[in-house]
């Protein structure tokens, strides 16, 4: 009797350790997950742990005067876009006055401040203001520059007098002056550092010195001439603000340059 209960334990064990067996192999001979075949449109990688496509990230860099367009990842010769305005078509407030006498002008004529000089800080940008309405075409930094004359000479220092006018981008989303790594910014905007000279009220003195000829040097800051920039964030309309400086300070023109990003 011992024997043959040794002999049915050894049997059942024996069952046992082949189902087991079995049980692993039918484990080990199931099928692996397939592998993603998934295509990814341009622009797009695929991540093959999640099998989703990713948006590529273009690490391109471009040289001279060349830009990236992000979209495409491809690099694209850049052409600025240049706002020029005729600064005698406006309406015209105080003493400005729309001339024609003095040759070389384009357009319809120039504008010419023919009252009293508007230095003082507590008419910064109050006497003789002018409003301009651009319409910018593509966001981005733009040098501003106005084509200007010394309509009165003066007896003595000719070119330190009636050379200069009051501006303003009220509504850009920056306006500042720069002159290599140095930036500058108009006072009453409440950002500095703030130009050398009586400025104020978030406007700049943009004068020249040239005499007897139409000039497009558009400075700021005394003795440490800066160039003039406005940058905007969206491609809208924005406004221009002139105001009355120097008395026979004449504008012919305006314009901005796209700057390359």
């Amino acid at each position: 009797m011992k024997t043959l209960k040794v002999l049915s334990s050894a049997i059942i064990l024996s069952g046992l350790f082949m189902f087991l067996s079995c049980s692993g192999s039918d484990s080990e001979s199931e099928p692996k997950s397939e592998e993603c075949t998934k295509t990814c449109s341009t622009g797009f990688l695929l991540n093959t742990d999640t099998c989703e496509c990713e948006e590529e990230v273009c690490t391109k860099t471009c040289d001279g005067n060349f830009i990236l367009n992000v979209d495409t990842c491809e690099c694209e010769e850049f052409i600025a876009s240049v706002i020029e305005v005729d600064a005698s078509v406006v309406t015209l407030a105080e003493d400005w006055k729309k001339r024609t006498d003095i040759a070389g002008y384009t357009g319809e004529g120039y504008i010419v401040w023919e009252g009293p000089g508007q230095t003082w800080k507590g008419t910064i940008g109050e006497v003789g203001k002018l409003t301009y309405t651009i319409d910018v075409p593509r966001a981005g930094t733009y040098l501003f520059q106005w084509r200007s004359y010394i309509a009165k000479k003066a007896d003595k220092d000719p070119w330190a007098e009636h050379n200069d006018t009051w501006l303003k981008f009220p509504d850009a989303d920056n306006f500042f002056a720069k002159r290599d790594e140095n930036t500058i910014y108009p006072k009453g905007s409440g950002k500095s550092p703030n130009p050398a000279g009586e400025n104020g009220n978030g406007f700049f003195k943009v004068y020249m010195n040239n005499v007897d000829k139409w000039s497009m040097v558009s400075s700021t800051s005394d003795n440490n001439a800066h160039q003039i920039y406005a940058t905007f964030n969206e491609a809208k309309k924005y406004t221009v603000e002139i105001a009355a400086r120097s008395d026979f300070h004449a504008i012919d023109s305006f314009k901005l340059t796209e700057q390359k990003p």
